[in-house]
């Protein structure tokens, strides 16, 4: 099922962005990926404040992917600028049953295209992207990871 970012996702959506961004990116130490953990839980905290406060999303779109029958997040695709796919991760334990592919098709409704940036070496995330419909358009030095970051574009059929 999917629905909304709520408040109560946080945690549990900043573990697992943890656990998969370490493991899919395994010359990267933990300490690389806390800056952007920081980040993340101010954008997901700011975003439920948004909603309570004004009922509606703005910049940042979230949406949640929950079992039928459970309120516990699982996966989640971010989209900004209405383009670009901040990020789309699924819990190890729900990999393989179309969740991603659930995520995916909620993030290209209603757009023309997509596009999104992984690192080189997250070979899985690559993958799927391309079983998407994604294809490379660009490569960029990311210094700070130490490798090529690839840029990937998708026309979304309408």
């Amino acid at each position: 099922m999917l629905r909304p970012l709520q408040e109560a996702d946080i945690e549990r959506l900043l573990q697992l962005w943890l656990h998969l961004a370490c493991s899919s990116h395994p010359s990267l130490p933990v300490k690389f990926w806390s800056p952007q953990g920081r980040l993340l839980r101010r954008q997901l905290a700011a975003q439920c404040r948004r909603q309570q406060l004004h009922g509606d999303a703005t910049g940042i779109v979230y949406w949640v992917y929950t079992r039928p029958g459970s309120d516990v997040a699982e996966g989640l695709v971010a989209i900004t600028d209405n383009v670009l796919i901040e990020s789309i991760f699924v819990s190890p334990a729900q990999q393989g049953r179309g969740v991603g592919s659930e995520l995916m098709a909620q993030a290209k409704f209603g757009r023309l295209q997509l596009e999104a940036r992984v690192l080189e070496e997250n070979l899985g995330g690559r993958y799927f992207l391309q079983q998407h419909g994604f294809a490379e358009t660009g490569r960029h030095f990311n210094q700070s990871a130490n490798q090529d970051e690839i840029w990937m574009n998708c026309r979304v059929a309408v």
